[in-house]
């Protein structure tokens, strides 16, 4: 009777409002391996690996941004130097994507310039990318990723 009465108890304290729906949860965007990284190698490519969570039934498009702000931060944030890399000094093999329904998530490649690189003046760089999308939520907590290069 005891057990009776406590599965009573808990099946009426749950309603449908208690529960998280896997159906209703929208598209979010974030890059898996967010934050800094030593671009140590400049012959070496490097990927931004952005993943798509939740249950769109749609496709989810998106794009990386430069995002100056990042480095400022950063440099607030660690006592550091870092100047923005300019534009002429790396590639991404695409800037804007599209993830269909069924896609978890996509790989975007970045690869340096070495010679344009050692072109700057001294000093140490950085390249800040933000994942932006008109169509999906994305995770504040993941949606950078920032490449040092120091010389």
């Amino acid at each position: 009777m005891l057990l009776f009465v406590a599965a009573s108890i808990v099946v009426s304290s749950c309603s449908k409002n208690d529960y998280v729906v896997y159906e209703n949860i929208p598209a979010t965007l974030y890059i898996s391996n967010s934050g800094v990284i030593a671009a140590a190698d400049l012959a070496a490519t490097y990927d931004i690996n952005i993943a798509k969570g939740g249950n769109a039934e749609y496709t989810v498009t998106a794009t990386l941004e430069k995002a100056t702000q990042v480095i400022v931060n950063y440099n607030i944030q660690n006592n550091a130097n870092y100047a923005p890399l300019p534009a002429e000094c790396y590639s991404l093999s695409v800037e804007s994507f599209s993830l269909a329904a069924s896609e978890g998530g996509s790989s975007i490649a970045v690869t340096f310039d070495a010679m344009a690189i050692d072109a700057l003046p001294a000093g140490d760089y950085a390249l800040a990318l933000v994942v932006e999308s008109d169509n999906a939520y994305i995770n504040k907590d993941k949606d950078y990723v920032m490449f040092c290069i120091e010389r």
